[in-house]
């Protein structure tokens, strides 16, 4: 579980959908799942999106699902939520975990009563370093008031912690990784120091024995299995059937699992080190990075699981991710899916190509990614919800989380896919509350948020102003939406340069009443002579016989307008005059063209300036082109500023639209969200000015519209692209060619 370093903690709810990796998982399913409860149509739907003002990297719930922990390592830190009321989260507390200023923080449980967290703490162990970690114990019974109980010394380098038994038996198991660290933070394979599994006594929290820790070494174990890093475990995650008292560990990089016997409270049983063996796809990957998804390639690859977690008392799931490289047999590292399998290392189910698969189709594939480990599944947990087990799978890469039901362990039905905050890390279910609320919940490190989903038995009722984005089949790959206009029937939409060919989508959304528009087709751009065209669109204007494409240049001078014919070939291209151009104050500038807007005859473009002519100024520009005379003009549009960090969080526009009225809609954001932190996404608004007012030399005079980040709760980064569709303003987000795209109606104009 890599660590990704930003700011602490502060709070803010917005409304979006999330998944990761999973802190534990204490699976009380059984064998047997006869008396099935839960209705065909049962699924879930996103209750709350809440961004920290860190990372939040693995979270756990108390007992009574009222309150959350999560682990923030960049920071050094828990943080401590109410979710009494999961669609308004209420941050309780924030905790320094940290001694002198060491100490990160790696994964986090909850003892049975909910009076205690355990909390796993690496205390700056590298490759040079050896220092112990700590598990930090903590009494919670106040959230709001949390006081330190004891430090327990454990191996180098803890990761996963999950807890066994209660009270007089209570026990922690821990994942000694120990990954050596660089200086760049990269782990060394193999190491020279070897990881192993530590059994930690906390009886004397209950009145019981003093604190004793037991390690169990699975070297030998691994040498047995001819696994490739014997030598050095570094066991990665821990996950333990409460009914059966058994873990599961992952031994990641050794492509292996453990299974220890708890169940005698005073003497922990190594059971046995199986590998987790090796997946072969045929004609149904892409292993290429090459701007094109297309799941044709061959491969296979050693399944180096990093989350399992228990499905019943013989099964568990593995999320195999990856975590070494191509070896010289030219097997890859990961197997891009998740796989059910026995004690004893048997394959119940494997996935094959279908997460990947629903990963194009919903627009969640990371193309950059196919040389390595694809959608690179890292998280996953399990829990019954009316009598029925399911499964949730999450993809790091391709920020979504996969639901499964497991009515039968040998073919796992496929749910739905839910979009989540930027590479969840963090997964668990919360189905023990009072209220008769079940939960879903992860935890997204990257972008620093929670995402709470809500089970309903029937399904949840479809939100037709926030409908996901499907395509009619796993052929017709897409992603980075960056512009979008209408012929008052269906939807266009352009990719950015994620994609190596230029195109552009129709999209159908006659089912938006049920939640979803349907991505019907792409219309690949070409040149004159059929070549492909390859530039970075960024908006898009429908006219009568084709479009009119803007695309965003590297240098002032490669910024173009494009027309297109129904068909798609080009046939005009227009670039800024030699007088705009002198404008600028470096011919270098690359922040160009963002979205263009037609008049009704054709006669009249609007192009939005991202960032105006020169970036050290809060002033962008709306550009007017007449296709008549190729006459240029340019009026100053004033920019918000970013309360925290107007150099670092930078306002721009992303899209413009022309309405009938005469105004010009102006979508403008920061650079916050994503990448940036979801704390960090402040301006997402749309202003109008008057399409008359645009005349040369001009300052324009903006007025509101829509603050999609109060009123929305809209934390991406990149919201991109606007249409104004049968009176209501919709908006869309680009996902960077991998990761949630968020289609949203902001109500009527």
């Amino acid at each position: 579980m890599p660590s990704f370093r930003r700011n602490l903690l502060t709070l803010a709810v917005s409304g979006a959908l999330t998944l990761g990796l999973v802190a534990c998982n204490n699976s009380d399913d059984s064998n047997d799942h006869g008396n099935i409860r839960a209705p065909a149509a049962a699924a879930f739907s996103l209750v709350s999106y809440l961004a920290v003002d860190g990372v939040a990297e693995i979270v756990a719930a108390t007992p009574n699902g009222m309150t959350l922990i999560y682990t923030n390592a960049g920071e050094g830190a828990i943080g401590l939520i109410d979710i009494t009321d999961p669609a308004h989260p209420v941050h309780l507390s924030t905790v320094n975990v940290m001694t002198n200023g060491v100490g990160e923080p790696t994964s986090v449980a909850i003892s049975p009563d909910g009076q205690y967290a355990v909390v796993a703490v690496r205390m700056g162990d590298n490759l040079n370093n050896a220092f112990p970690g700590l598990l930090r114990v903590y009494d919670i019974a106040n959230p709001a008031a949390v006081t330190a109980v004891k430090d327990i010394t454990v191996g180098i380098g803890p990761d996963s912690i999950a807890l066994v038994g209660s009270d007089k038996t209570l026990r922690a198991v821990v994942a000694i990784e120990d990954e050596e660290t660089d200086a760049e933070g990269d782990a060394s394979i193999p190491g020279v120091r070897p990881g192993r599994i530590d059994v930690v006594g906390l009886q004397d929290l209950y009145g019981g024995a003093s604190t004793q820790v037991q390690s169990l070494e699975v070297t030998g174990a691994l040498a047995d299995i001819d696994a490739p890093y014997a030598a050095d475990p570094q066991p990665e995650f821990v996950s333990i059937n409460k009914d059966t008292q058994k873990a599961v560990v992952s031994l990641q990089e050794n492509n292996a699992f453990a299974i220890v016997d708890l169940s005698d409270a005073n003497t922990p049983k190594l059971e046995g080190v199986y590998s987790t063996g090796t997946v072969t796809r045929t004609g149904n990957a892409d292993i290429l990075s090459d701007k094109e998804i297309s799941l044709v390639n061959s491969f296979t690859g050693r399944r180096e699981a990093d989350a399992v977690a228990w499905v019943n008392h013989e099964v568990f799931a593995t999320a195999n991710e990856g975590d070494t490289s191509v070896g010289d047999d030219g097997v890859f590292p990961g197997a891009r899916g998740f796989t059910l399998m026995d004690v004893k290392g048997t394959v119940i189910y494997e996935t094959g190509e279908k997460t990947e698969k629903n990963a194009v189709m919903y627009g969640h594939y990371p193309d950059s990614r196919s040389r390595s480990k694809g959608a690179e599944i890292e998280g996953v947990t399990s829990a019954s919800f009316d009598g029925t087990p399911f499964l949730f799978i999450g993809s790091e890469r391709g920020s979504f989380a996969e639901v499964y039901r497991l009515d039968n362990v040998n073919t796992p039905q496929f749910v739905q896919l839910l979009p989540t905050g930027l590479s969840p890390e963090g997964v668990i279910t919360v189905t023990g509350r009072n209220d008769g609320r079940q939960l879903f919940i992860t935890a997204n490190e990257v972008e620093g948020s929670l995402t709470l989903y809500q089970y309903y038995a029937n399904g949840p009722t479809p939100n037709p102003a926030d409908p996901q984005i499907v395509a009619r089949d796993a052929n017709l790959s897409w992603g980075a939406l960056s512009g979008l206009t209408t012929d008052g029937v269906d939807l266009y939409a352009v990719p950015d340069n994620a994609f190596g060919q230029s195109r552009i989508y129709q999209i159908n959304p006659v089912d938006t009443v049920q939640g979803k528009m349907t991505l019907e087709s792409a219309t690949m751009l070409t040149l004159a002579d059929g070549s492909p065209l390859k530039v970075d669109p960024e908006g898009i204007a429908r006219i009568s016989d084709g479009f009119w494409i803007a695309s965003e240049g590297s240098t002032v001078a490669t910024n173009e307008l494009i027309r297109v014919n129904e068909a798609g070939v080009v046939q005009q291209r227009v670039t800024l005059s030699p007088e705009i151009q002198a404008r600028f104050a470096k011919a270098s500038t690359s922040t160009g063209f963002e979205g263009v807007a037609a008049s009704a005859d054709g006669a009249t473009l609007y192009v939005a300036l991202q960032r105006g002519f020169d970036t050290t100024q809060p002033y962008a520009a709306i550009l007017k082109y007449d296709t008549a005379t190729g006459i240029w003009s340019s009026a100053q549009y004033p920019l918000d500023q970013h309360s925290k960090d107007p150099a670092t969080y930078w306002m721009g526009l992303s899209e413009i639209q022309l309405t009938e009225d005469g105004r010009l809609l102006i979508l403008e954001r920061d650079k916050g969200g994503g990448e940036g932190g979801a704390i960090n996404a402040e301006y997402k608004r749309i202003y109008s000015v008057q399409a008359a007012d645009v005349v040369d030399g001009a300052t324009l005079t903006k007025t509101l519209i829509r603050d999609l980040r109060k009123d929305y709760n809209y934390l991406h980064e990149k919201a991109e692209g606007m249409v104004v569709y049968q009176g209501d303003i919709w908006v869309v987000n680009d996902n960077d060619g991998g990761g949630w795209t968020r289609m949203l109606n902001a109500g009527k104009l």
